[in-house]
């Protein structure tokens, strides 16, 4: 487990950036802290003066800035807090939504309509987490955006027309593969159904990368193992179990959108019973390619196969399929196989702390070169965020000054003593521990204890109160 140390200030991870200019790498500083800062805070409540945010403006408009400068020496840090150890790079991709009138540069959401119909654009992202038990994230390692045509998607692309497309957005993945690839070179890639195609793994064992991808379960896929044909669950089935497990699974509600509840339908929280199997195969070029190509032919892959053994009545059982280049000889092996895709929900909560805990999709700004380079800099603070959250939830014993300056902590114990029945509950004792200022500014913004751990609507509003307040305590020492 690694050594808890407090959290990086944002300026440390923005003061490299080559910009070509030193005043433009200073006003990347000053932003950067500014937005650290006050997080959820509109640009005009940054400033304190409408020059300063006409300079906040031009400098995400400035032709020279962009997301890829930005976030460079991010990049080398996370390199450096990774160190020699193996990481897990997790990948996926979101949408940002944007309303209130036309942007220059955005393009079409309306990929499953209702609520997605609006102008916006996507974000691929691989975010590095450390490979043990903590998980303790430790920053993004990756980020492409691109948009889409204005004109709805109406119609699937199938059979060999959708080989022959150029710039796919499926290329996305092994892209981004072959970047981070060059950095890190013994990482674990972790990805989600999306990912699962033949070309896609064809394209990362080629480059020798490591790789665990959720394959979707929904179709025969046929596959080869030990000499027998048929789909890869029937093949996986067969071997004996590997190792059983019993977890907690947290309810998921209806999110409105048909396509996306098919995959990933709403359910209660329950305990599920799971057996996992585990066997190599051998994964058939699809149909589409010609057989008389050279280059594409079967695939040695290994499946580690999870399915629920007791579901309730009318629930959908988990069932995973992974396809993975780790070993599977031993349990342990099989059981970190396991492991490492259950890390990729950091990921989800990664996109949570971006556009709730940051408010990303709120930002009035006016073109996707200025939300682009926008995207750079809220993307290592919501890292930051989220590295706040698990210090505190994994290492709770460790000191407060980990996860909150020294200032701060004074306000946090002053918050009793004032005459405010909103904010006379928040205590903090003098030997705090990390766990502690976690709940003192989920309190602060509104957090009831009865209702489980905080989520990040309450811990935006409530770190948002604490720096203001903040605000105030440092004005009253100056005078």
């Amino acid at each position: 487990m690694r050594q808890t140390a407090r959290i990086p200030q944002v300026a440390s991870e923005l003061a490299e950036a080559e910009l070509g200019d030193r005043r433009l790498s200073r006003r990347l500083e000053r932003l950067g802290a500014a937005i650290a800062a006050a997080p959820a805070n509109s640009f005009p409540r940054m400033t304190q003066s409408d020059g300063e945010l006409e300079g906040v403006y031009r400098f995400l408009s400035n032709d020279r800035v962009t997301a890829e400068k930005i976030l460079a020496p991010h990049y080398e840090a996370t390199c450096a807090r990774a160190g020699e150890g193996e990481v897990l790079v997790l990948h996926d991709t979101t949408a940002f939504a944007f309303r209130g009138g036309t942007r220059t540069g955005l393009g079409h959401l309306n990929r499953y309509g209702g609520a997605q119909s609006k102008q916006g654009f996507f974000g691929h992202f691989a975010f590095a987490v450390a490979d043990d038990e903590a998980r303790e994230p430790l920053g993004v390692i990756g980020l492409k955006t691109f948009v889409r045509s204005s004109e709805p998607l109406t119609k699937a692309i199938t059979g060999k027309v959708r080989f022959r497309r150029k710039n796919k957005e499926s290329e996305r993945w092994v892209q981004m593969v072959s970047e981070v690839h060059e950095r890190f070179p013994t990482a674990i890639h972790v990805m989600d159904r999306e990912a699962d195609a033949y070309e896609n793994y064809r394209q990362l064992m080629l480059m020798g990368a490591r790789f665990i991808i959720r394959a979707r379960t929904g179709w025969e896929r046929v596959g080869e193992s030990d000499e027998l044909k048929g789909t890869i669950p029937e093949l996986a089935t067969q071997t004996p179990i590997r190792l059983k497990r019993t977890v907690s699974l947290s309810p998921r509600m209806s999110n409105g959108v048909t396509v996306l509840n098919k995959a990933n339908p709403p359910r209660e929280r329950r305990i599920a019973h799971l057996a996992v199997y585990a066997t190599a195969v051998r994964l058939p070029r699809p149909a589409t390619y010609s057989r008389r190509d050279p280059v594409r032919g079967p695939l040695s892959l290994n499946v580690v196969y999870v399915e629920e053994t007791q579901p309730p009545r009318k629930a959908d059982p988990v069932c995973w399929m992974l396809l993975t280049t780790e070993p599977i000889a031993t349990r342990q092996q099989v059981e970190k196989v396991v492991d490492a895709y259950r890390a990729r929900w950091t990921i989800e909560e990664y996109f949570k702390a971006l556009k709730t805990g940051c408010a990303f999709e709120k930002r009035q700004l006016e073109s996707f070169t200025a939300l682009r380079n926008a995207l750079a800099l809220f993307s290592v603070i919501a890292w930051r965020l989220l590295l706040m959250r698990t210090i505190a939830r994994t290492h709770p014993s460790a000191s407060a000054s980990t996860v909150a300056t020294a200032r701060q902590l004074r306000v946090l114990r002053s918050l009793a003593k004032l005459d405010n029945p909103r904010i006379r509950h928040v205590q903090l004792p003098q030997s705090a521990s990390a766990a502690d200022v976690l709940l003192a500014v989920a309190k602060l913004g509104g957090h009831i204890d009865q209702n489980g751990p905080p989520g990040w609507q309450v811990l935006g509003r409530g770190y948002d109160s604490l720096l203001l307040i903040e605000l105030g305590w440092a004005a009253r020492d100056q005078m």
